[in-house]
């Protein structure tokens, strides 16, 4: 492998590669006599580079540029195993007059030289890949409602199945060797819940779950395991929100871990959760991205418990390095400002900040010293091209595709390189004119005057417990100032009536009898919602007092409504 790593890049015209050192010279690898390109990717741990053509697939050596192997086909995707050993692909579930039981369409193959080892039918190209754990042990499939698990490479006869009815989906967690664990989700029928569980292979049964929660509220799911695979969080989604809250329909996060540990996560601010992820670094630390508009990102532990608030702002993704020692948040998409802040997580400080709009695609540099924007088509079909960041947002490289040249595709070689000079100081940057941003329209009346006008109260970084300092609007100060005014001159009409200090208490609120529903199962979890339910009128009455709460009991708060609802299903 060499000192340092390779950027590979796909245009319209050619794919190219970079030497990461200056002059960043693109080098072309396949020109236009290697026609219709259609995507790239790199091996895991940077050991091979693959390409697809409408009619082939090229396996290359990263060593010197060679070709490992070469599969022909028509294909419509593709990736490596996590060890780089093996190279799967899958194409067009086709039916013709000649086979009208159609062909298998998914076939996995050494890398090393292109030597097929099995096939599989998989109509549909959502869901279509299977799982590899982190050594290579198991391979597992899902197909026809049934997760299929082969050993030590040998793909010819599974050796262990998962069977669930209305089996949606699964992931195989990245433990190592020799225990590696499985969740699954599926769908309730009607009227029931749907459900997520976790096992420990190869131990299936229902009944040998290490992890098992339900939700009313749950159409699709989708796991994140921590890289140590002792850690899942589970987010679940309706497809149509019925509250009108979210036009995605509504989401939950729940989490469990491999000692049977299971809960819902509250976060403190309502509003759709944009983005999750797992510090690779630290395998007990995570980042979440949520709320309305600002949204908020925090930084918590594995036990769901807030380390570090990086306040609110425009943002909807996560991007950690592979070392995780600092984490990206970004803003990208159709109506985002492509703000990106640069945060080390270990001594929550902010490094730097840029701005990328029209970014389409990011991916952090295997050192974790720079990372790469792109606008790629066909996302955006015009300003494509790619810059080069520092982590202190300083821009070290910027290339702008040419007329009638479309940038499709950009990655980072991954693997494991050397420190440069770059993790120890950051570089001058070159000039880039930014864009003046459009004005936004002012009446006549107050133009050339100062504006006081505040779109969103925005919460500064800061350590939960530490005052959020948040900057009130001029509005907001006159409705506290009104506020702190009728507080005032009711207590001095209440004195002398009343020496003793007084407070105001918040209304109780009468919760309906616990009445059996005869199933047991749904008895239980009744009874456990209204013991939440209690807890929470306790706090809203502490609240009310005047007591400080602390941030994870306003959270049980604003948990209030979805109990409600969770409730009232189970009564159904």
């Amino acid at each position: 492998m060499s000192v340092t790593p390779y950027i590979a890049g796909l245009t319209n015209k050619n794919l190219f590669l970079i030497e990461f050192q200056e002059p960043y010279t693109e080098k072309i690898f396949r020109d236009e006599n290697t026609p219709n390109i259609r995507s790239i990717i790199y091996s895991p741990k940077g050991k091979y580079l693959a390409y697809r053509t409408d009619k082939k697939a090229e396996i290359i050596k990263c060593a010197d540029w060679s070709v490992a192997g070469t599969i022909n086909g028509n294909i419509k995707d593709m990736f490596f195993s996590p060890l780089d050993n093996y190279f799967t692909v899958w194409e067009m579930f086709l039916i013709t007059k000649e086979d009208p039981q159609g062909k298998p369409n998914l076939h996995v193959y050494k890398s090393a030289n292109g030597e097929k080892i099995g096939s599989f039918t998989q109509k549909h190209q959502t869901g279509w890949e299977p799982n590899w754990s982190s050594d290579e042990k198991l391979f597992a499939i899902q197909i026809s409602g049934k997760v299929l698990i082969y050993e030590d490479g040998k793909l010819e006869r599974y050796t262990q199945q998962i069977q669930a009815e209305k089996l949606k989906c699964f992931s195989l967690s990245p433990c190592p060797s020799p225990t590696y664990y499985f969740s699954i989700f599926t769908l309730g029928k009607p009227g029931q819940p749907s459900f997520w569980r976790v096992f420990k292979y190869p131990q299936f049964d229902i009944n040998q779950a290490v992890i098992s929660r339900s939700s009313f509220q749950a159409d699709k799911a989708t796991f994140h395991w921590n890289k140590r695979g002792t850690n899942v969080f589970t987010m679940t989604q309706t497809d149509v929100d019925k509250t009108g809250g979210s036009y995605y329909g509504k989401q939950t996060l729940s989490y469990g871990d491999v000692k049977g540990n299971a809960g819902n996560v509250a976060f403190s601010k309502e509003g759709p959760i944009h983005a999750i992820a797992w510090n690779p670094g630290n395998w007990n630390e995570w980042v979440a991205v949520y709320g309305h508009a600002p949204a908020k990102a925090t930084l918590f532990n594995a036990k769901c418990e807030p380390l570090f608030e990086f306040g609110t702002g425009a943002w909807n993704a996560i991007y950690f390095p592979p070392e995780g020692h600092i984490v990206l948040l970004g803003g990208f998409g159709n109506i985002a400002t492509g703000h990106i802040e640069v945060w080390d997580v270990r001594g929550y400080r902010k490094l730097g900040a840029c701005s990328a709009p029209d970014t389409t695609s990011l991916q952090w540099d295997p050192r974790g010293e720079t990372f790469i924007t792109a606008t790629t088509y066909p996302r955006l079909t015009v300003g494509n091209g790619y810059k080069i960041w520092h982590y202190t947002g300083a821009l070290m490289h910027k290339r702008v595709c040419e007329e009638k040249e479309n940038l499709l595709s950009i990655a980072w070689q991954p693997g494991t390189f050397a420190k440069s000079e770059l993790s120890k100081s950051a570089p001058k940057g070159i000039e880039a004119a930014a864009a003046k941003p459009a004005a936004a329209y002012r009446p006549p009346g107050a133009r050339n005057k100062p504006s006081n006008f505040t779109l969103h109260e925005h919460e500064k970084p800061h350590r939960p417990g530490q005052n959020t300092n948040v900057t009130p609007s001029k509005q907001a100060i006159k409705q506290k100032e009104k506020r702190e005014a009728r507080k005032a001159r009711k207590a001095e009409e209440k004195t002398g009536e009343d020496a003793s200090p007084t407070h105001t208490s918040a209304p109780s609120t009468t919760r309906a009898p616990f009445v059996s529903t005869g199933d047991p199962e749904k008895d239980k979890k009744i009874k456990n919602i209204n013991k939440k339910l209690s807890d929470i009128d306790k706090l809203k009455q502490q609240k009310a007092a005047g007591k400080p709460l602390e941030l994870n009991q306003l959270a049980k708060i604003d948990n209030e409504q979805a109990l409600l609802q969770e409730l009232a299903q189970l009564k159904l």
